[in-house]
Order: C-alpha cells, then structure tokens, then sequence
C-alpha cells in the first residue's frame, strides 16, 4: 500500500489531503528499509494509524483493493507490533548510544531472550496459522540471535 501510494505524485497528494480538516498534520505511509533498525515496525506502526486514511483512499483508487487490508490483517499486525515492543525499545536504546556499544549489549541480550521465550511460551498451545507462525518466526529469531 506504501508503495501503491508513494510511487505517484498525485496519489500522495489525494492520501494527505484525505487527512486535511481531520488531524493536525497529515502524513503518509512509510516504506520499509532494510538498512535501518526499527524501519518494518515505525512502518506498521504508521500503517495501523493512517488505516481509517487508506480505506478512504481506496474509496478513490479502486484498481488497488486488492490491497486493502482485513480486520483480521490489523489484527495481525497489531499482535506483531504488540510482541516485538521490548525489542524495539532496546534497539532504539543501542541506536542512540554514541561511542563503544558492545558492554551494553551484554545487558540487553538477556532480556531481549527472556522476552523472546516468554512470547514463544505464550503462543505454545495456539491454533491460528497466524500465531502459529509468528510462533516460529520467534524461534527463528532466537536461534539467530542466539548464533
């Protein structure tokens, strides 16, 4: 959707005019960039605040419903947003520290694994696909970090 609205010039401009009259200073959705930290989850976050913005957009571009997302999609992503909260306040702690980091990584790691294996534990005995694989990618990334 990011894209869909980003990429031309006049559909940027319809998405802020949209928000006009209706918050103090429209914005629009954000892209993903690999190379910052946080980038996935500021973009999520964003998505999840502008979504009231993106169902009146596609009131007007039509030919992009196929992008819309479900209530069950917000949903998702707001249980996403939920579970990964810790991680992103210590990245965002690391990222702001000037000079040698790595002493300070010694006392974030030991909760970002407690956080990480008490998310997993509660997503143990879920059913939905979706849980079922946020579940895994939690694992994923404690193997990853664990490396």
């Amino acid at each position: 959707m990011s894209i869909a609205v980003g990429t031309s010039p006049q559909r940027g401009q319809n998405f802020i005019e949209i928000q006009n009259n209706r918050v103090k200073i429209p914005t629009t959705l954000l892209y993903d960039v690999k190379t910052l930290w946080n980038s996935t989850l500021t973009m999520l976050e964003r998505s999840v605040r502008l979504q009231e913005f993106t169902k009146d957009w596609l009131q007007t571009y039509a030919a992009f419903t196929p992008l819309r997302s479900t209530p069950e999609d917000w949903r998702q992503i707001e249980y996403i947003l939920e579970v990964v909260q810790l991680i992103r306040f210590w990245t965002l702690w690391m990222s702001k520290t000037r000079g040698v980091t790595i002493h300070r990584g010694f006392q974030v790691y030991p909760d970002i694994f407690d956080h990480l294996e008490m998310q997993i534990s509660k997503l143990e005995w879920k059913r939905m696909q979706w849980k079922v694989d946020i579940r895994e990618g939690l694992v994923k990334a404690k193997l990853k970090a664990a490396s």
